[in-house]
């Protein structure tokens, strides 16, 4: 039932996604030559009858007709400007070899415009009545939670994000799940009978979030939740690795499944690293008053200097200075010492919320991230990127796991995944988890999301 009704709503959305292209096209006509009928331009019919079938197969396969409950605005943004980019190309190319390209190029730029606001203004209303109905108790789905301590972090997102419309009916798991697992549902032994429990309650899906997955036990549950008809999830840090990080490789005419742990998509790393350079050039380059602002504000409200110099390790233990404006007190690495047990990070990280030794304007600066401005000189450098995990200390490195060393892999950034998902709330080998999971789904689609998301992060103030 669960799936025809999403599939109905999947082409309820395409057919609007078209209907905004039709819509926005014939704006664009009126914008460009003063009238609404197509009769003034036959030639119009053919290139609508193009976006029909253009923007009916792109919505199906850029996957913008999908309605998700936790999708991100900045995704659903990234999918539209993927929509009307690919769709206005493919139009474009389409009009030149119709002999319809006398229309003039303004009108295509006009309708990739306003076909990008319609159709992303739309979605977004429609998200937030959804959203809004989600947090009222409409529109939920039971759900039913296996996992082990590995499942806590997926836990504090379904209470974080009661927009979602998930209620969790019951969480089966270990002890440490159990001791540790806040009271959100009941809380079930692992030797629970899975069969009895989704005859006994009505649930929609079963979601198994393990680091060690016994074979046979999950056949087991794939089996029950397939012949019940109740949707089956899977996480599991080895299987997001298996999708997205194998290849096969010869050795002559010998195949060998081959696994690597870092991105290899030469073309997409080559693609990073010239927009953290032309960005970040952009960037210093308009900034520069602001630059010029706050250095006078750094001067103005305490002794020293205004920018500070740290060395830290970047990727694959590369050592180098990294550049932000200083927003504690000069003698901050004297202090540190002193105030080593009031520490509230985990790990090897020093962090503390009411630090004494950042300055009034540090705080301001910290709050709002823009104290790690001058670390766009270190892009441009090309000794970091825009996002990517941050730079850790040689001392934090050296107190490292073996597998939390893997997160040098990859070239420290100004923001990370980390930095836009809680900040200092979150415990240290979560941090580092996230980090891995970042490198294990690396494309420049998440890195946009992560830069549209500092983006609100600045602008409401939540950095620390």
């Amino acid at each position: 039932m669960l799936k025809e009704k999403a599939k109905a709503v999947n082409t309820i959305s395409t057919l609007v996604d078209v209907l905004l292209a039709i819509i926005s096209f014939n704006i664009a006509l009126y914008l460009e030559f003063g009238r609404v009928s197509v009769l003034h331009h036959k030639d119009s019919v053919i290139l609508q009858l193009l976006i029909v079938i253009f923007w009916t197969l792109l919505s199906k396969g850029l996957g913008t007709n999908i309605l998700y409950r936790s999708r991100p605005y900045s995704m659903v943004l990234f999918n539209c400007i993927g929509l009307a980019i690919i769709g206005t190309v493919l139009l474009v190319v389409s009009a030149w070899a119709f002999n319809l390209f006398y229309l003039g190029i303004g009108l295509f730029l006009v309708f990739a415009v306003l076909d990008l606001f319609f159709t992303f203004g739309f979605k977004t209303l429609i998200y937030q009545i959804l959203k809004g109905a989600r947090r009222k108790g409409f529109n939920y789905l039971n759900m039913v939670l296996i996992g082990d301590k590995s499942a806590l972090p997926f836990i504090r997102q379904l209470i974080s994000h009661p927009e979602w419309g998930y209620r969790v009916n019951a969480i089966i798991g270990n002890e440490s799940l159990l001791k540790r697992c806040p009271d959100i549902a009941p809380m079930l032994a692992e030797d629970t009978d899975l069969e009895q429990l989704l005859r006994d309650k009505a649930i929609d899906e079963v979601i198994v979030c393990k680091e060690v997955l016994d074979p046979q036990q999950l056949e087991s549950y794939v089996q029950i939740c397939s012949e019940m008809g109740v949707v089956f999830r899977l996480y599991s840090p080895f299987f997001t690795m298996l999708a997205n990080k194998t290849h096969m490789h010869y050795f002559g005419t010998t195949p060998l499944l081959t696994i690597s742990n870092t991105p290899m998509s030469y073309l997409a790393l080559q693609s990073k690293a010239l927009f953290d350079r032309v960005f970040s050039a952009f960037v210093l380059f308009m900034l520069i008053p602001a630059f010029l602002v706050i250095g006078i504000a750094i001067k103005l409200d305490s002794k020293g200097p205004v920018f500070f110099s740290q060395k830290r390790v970047g990727l694959r233990g590369r050592r180098f200075m990294v550049h932000k404006f200083r927003t504690m007190v000069v003698n901050a690495e004297e202090l540190k010492q002193e105030l080593m047990a009031q520490n509230e990070m985990d790990g090897p990280v020093f962090k503390i919320a009411k630090d004494p030794r950042i300055t009034r304007v540090g705080q301001f600066l910290r709050k709002t991230s823009l104290d790690e401005l001058p670390q766009f000189f270190n892009a441009l450098m090309g000794e970091m990127s825009v996002v990517g995990p941050r730079p850790p200390l040689p001392d934090e490195v050296r107190e490292y796991e073996r597998w939390q060393l893997r997160r040098l892999s990859m070239k420290p950034g100004i923001t990370c995944i980390w930095q836009v998902s809680g900040r200092n709330d979150i415990p240290f080998e979560e941090w580092m988890k996230m980090d891995l999971e970042y490198i294990d789904n690396w494309s420049l689609k998440l890195d946009f999301v992560i830069f549209l998301k500092t983006i609100r992060t600045m602008l409401r103030g939540d950095g620390k």
